[in-house]
């Protein structure tokens, strides 16, 4: 039986939102709220990471202090993974007055990144030493997706994951027809949420 040793590219959400640092909050506030999400990387024009940028970043902006301070909402992006900010959030891209800020003034320009030939056991080492819950994915130094713990939980649970991390080929095709319906799934209950909510 042939066995296959999991890698990044194998559970990692591939359609990843990214932003410029030219990018105004305004229209990051958009990306946000439409593709329901709490933080995006930012990319330079050849799509190399160059930082991050989430919902804290906004919350944390004021016209006196474009840079934040709190150590904490840097990490914001890597460690916030189920959007506590949302209705602060809500509320500031309704009421502050951002300006011509962009991108550039609130991100943090620090990547954590992996490969996407990295196999899981070492995802799960860097965010557990790093104490992150959210890793950027790159390939020839290009974004191509993002890995949560959620995703890296999933997959132990559903495939039982032994200590020599090794899986049947047979598994991962039978995981990855799992994920393609589940995720045809969520978009249609999108799809009716929003043709009830609009």
């Amino acid at each position: 039986m042939a066995t296959y040793k999991l890698l990044a590219k194998d559970l990692m959400t591939a359609k990843v939102v990214c932003v410029y640092p030219e990018t105004s909050i305004r229209d990051l506030i958009k990306v946000l709220t439409d593709y329901r999400v709490n933080g995006v990387p930012v990319v330079d024009r050849k799509e190399n990471p160059i930082g991050v940028v989430s919902k804290t970043d906004i919350l944390g902006y004021t016209k006196e202090k474009t840079k934040k301070q709190d150590l904490s909402s840097k990490r914001s992006f890597y460690t916030d993974t189920n959007g506590r900010q949302t209705k602060a959030f809500d509320t500031a891209a309704k009421e502050k007055d951002f300006g011509k800020a962009t991108v550039k003034d609130i991100m943090t320009p620090h990547v954590i990144a992996a490969e996407a030939t990295d196999t899981i056991d070492r995802l799960a080492k860097i965010m557990y030493n790093k104490k992150i819950h959210r890793l950027i994915i790159q390939d020839g130094g290009r974004v191509v997706g993002i890995v949560s713990t959620l995703d890296i939980l999933h997959v132990v649970g559903a495939l039982n994951y032994g200590s020599n991390a090794f899986v049947s080929e047979k598994a991962i095709l039978g995981l990855r027809k799992r994920l393609e319906a589940a995720e045809k799934s969520i978009q249609s209950l999108r799809s009716t949420f929003d043709k009830i909510y609009s």
